[in-house]
């Protein structure tokens, strides 16, 4: 990558290797324009320097940023061992997926895989597989004896007041015991329930932000009743109800709230429709339709046109859908091959879906760019970019 400050932001190039070729009669070639970045402004106050957030954006709109058909795949595996039940009966016991902090947690074969995440994934020749460090299982004793049935074991991560890492796992168990665990990641110990067991019925997705958490859920008896359950957690891993929104769904599967925490999307599977909900107050905003039956769902870019865009997931792929004021339009689709039912993002590489057997790795092309990139480079970068800070901040104070 070549990176010039010009006209108040940072243009970033891409830097071919054969460069040099043509030697310095041969005709002029231009290099490719990749992206552009603003330059923070930095501003003098109470003795500190305050930052603005640097907003990459790309000169393509947003449809590069969405375009899931060109994400890279990595060859990176977990032991076989760990779903060789699952793979056997070719039977899903537990389908969820989640990255929390440096950790890889799936949920399979009635308990909760937990793997290391290399901050290096994507480094190293993408024909050579590579292993993920299993660190522990947690499942198969009591109050962490799973059973995930009916399609639960959806996962989200969160933090409690301390900034402790904790586990929301949903369990649809046996004899009405159904519930939504409360787990110590770190320290892999079970510190409580969202809900009091058989509280929450059926529960299967499962959603976080900050204090709140929102489940899916599908009660069954004399009459079938779907909804969306929303709790605060109120310290010391104690969950109170806060509302529930109940608007026609049809078995509700995963679910996420927006970076802004003002929407809540639920993937309505029955309905083949992804449902668009205000956080507050539980009415319905958007009404969108998935072609296909969703399972699970990621905000993936919100451009500065104010064009959001969501990556759904279903039994045979990805499916990238945006939205505006007037419309919304399919603008990219992956097929994964095998069955798919959730993914969730790892910041800074792209996807990781969790398919039945494993789970599968994808890269933005960025990301496997930056990643081959030598130490030398990559430092060469940095006192770059230290030195333009440093400019622009001595010429405005």
């Amino acid at each position: 990558m070549l990176v010039v400050s010009c006209v108040a932001k940072l243009q970033v190039f891409a830097l071919p290797e054969d460069i040099a070729r043509g030697g310095v009669h041969g005709p002029e070639r231009e290099l490719t324009h990749v992206d552009d970045c603003r330059l923070p402004r930095l501003t003098a106050g109470f003795g500190k320097v305050q930052w603005e957030w640097i907003r990459f954006h790309n000169k393509q709109n947003t449809q590069s940023n969405m375009d899931i058909s060109t994400l890279v795949p990595l060859p990176v595996r977990i032991s076989p061992d760990v779903c060789k039940r699952e793979a056997e009966s070719d039977r899903l016991m537990g389908r969820g997926v989640a990255v929390c902090g440096d950790l890889l947690v799936i949920s399979c074969s009635k308990k909760l895989q937990v793997f290391a995440l290399p901050g290096d994934i994507a480094r190293g020749d993408l024909g050579t597989p590579r292993d993920l460090v299993h660190v522990r299982t947690l499942g198969g004793v009591a109050p962490m004896d799973f059973h995930f049935g009916s399609g639960s074991g959806y996962i989200a991560c969160t933090e409690d007041g301390g900034g402790e890492r904790l586990l929301l796992v949903t369990d649809i168990g046996q004899g009405g015991c159904d519930a939504v665990h409360v787990i110590d990641v770190v320290r892999g110990t079970h510190v409580g329930y969202v809900a009091a067991p058989g509280a929450i019925m059926c529960p299967r997705g499962v959603a976080t932000r900050k204090s709140l958490a929102a489940v899916t859920c599908c009660e069954t008896g004399y009459s079938y009743r779907a909804a969306v359950r929303v709790f605060e957690n109120s310290g010391a891993a104690t969950w109170i109800p806060v509302r529930e929104i109940v608007w026609a769904l049809s078995f509700p599967c995963g679910l996420r709230f927006t970076a802004d925490g003002l929407r809540l999307v639920v993937t309505d599977y029955g309905h083949k429709r992804l449902r668009i909900f205000c956080a507050q107050h539980g009415c319905l905003l958007r009404d969108i339709a998935a072609g296909d039956t969703p399972l699970d769902v990621e905000e993936w870019v919100i451009d500065d046109g104010g064009r959001a865009a969501w990556v759904m997931c279903h039994v045979g792929g990805l499916v990238a859908v945006a939205e505006s004021a007037s419309n919304t339009e399919t603008v990219a689709s992956r097929s994964l091959g095998s069955p798919n039912f959730a993914f969730a993002t790892v910041p800074g590489l792209g996807l990781v879906v969790r398919h039945c057997g494993g789970v599968r790795f994808l890269a933005t092309p960025d990301a496997v760019a930056m990643a081959s990139m030598s130490s030398c480079k990559v430092a060469w970068m940095a006192a770059v970019w230290r030195g333009l800070v440093a400019s622009r901040f001595a010429q405005e104070t």
